[in-house]
């Protein structure tokens, strides 16, 4: 279910530069020049914007002992007679924004834009396949903390004709996994004997 944030940060993205040779992928940073290459038959074009999901953790702080062992009564099929309980369990997303390009310009402005977009809370939401068919909305934003990091510059593109690279570290809140277990339900007649 968590591949459900990855895409809809993505698609913003694509939204926000609204331009087609910027190509963002859910892939891992290393793997990004193989991917962007064949993507565009050899042809690569920059800047690029990479979005890699950092490690995941269940967030204790909003656990709910009931929602996440019994859970609650959700959406009930009529068709099937099918009563679902949800069980959810909250958890911490966080996410790294490579930025790849070929000179200084590119890369302030990109950097410009991003962190005005997520400086303050910015809210996507994901439609759920399952059972609820619901939609769940979840914030995304600069994580202060981390701040920006440029693992290569002007004398790595020079010297080893390494792209700029800059990376800007993004959290999620709001963040929860799903879960649906159906039970049927059974019409049951009484008569009531008079005495």
């Amino acid at each position: 279910m968590i591949y459900l944030y990855d895409r809809a940060i993505c698609e913003d993205l694509n939204k926000s530069f609204n331009n087609k040779k910027s190509v963002v992928q859910v892939i891992d940073p290393e793997g990004a020049i193989n991917i962007l290459a064949q993507i565009q038959n050899d042809e690569i074009h920059y800047p690029a914007v990479c979005l890699k999901r950092l490690d995941n953790q269940i967030d204790n702080g909003r656990l709910n002992f009931s929602r996440a062992q019994k859970g609650f009564g959700a959406v009930f099929d009529e068709k099937d007679n099918i009563y679902y309980l949800e069980k959810s369990i909250p958890i911490d997303l966080s996410y790294e924004l490579h930025i790849y390009t070929t000179n200084t310009v590119d890369m302030d402005e990109l950097i410009r834009e991003l962190i005005f977009k997520y400086t303050n809370m910015y809210f996507l939401t994901i439609k759920l396949p399952y059972e609820s068919k619901r939609k769940i909305r979840f914030g995304v934003s600069v994580d202060t903390d981390a701040g920006i990091s440029h693992t290569s510059g002007t004398f790595d593109y020079l010297s080893a004709g390494k792209l700029y690279e800059s990376i800007l570290t993004l959290k999620c809140d709001g963040c929860i996994m799903l879960t649906y277990d159906g039970s049927k339900l059974q019409r049951t007649e009484h008569k009531v004997i008079p005495e």
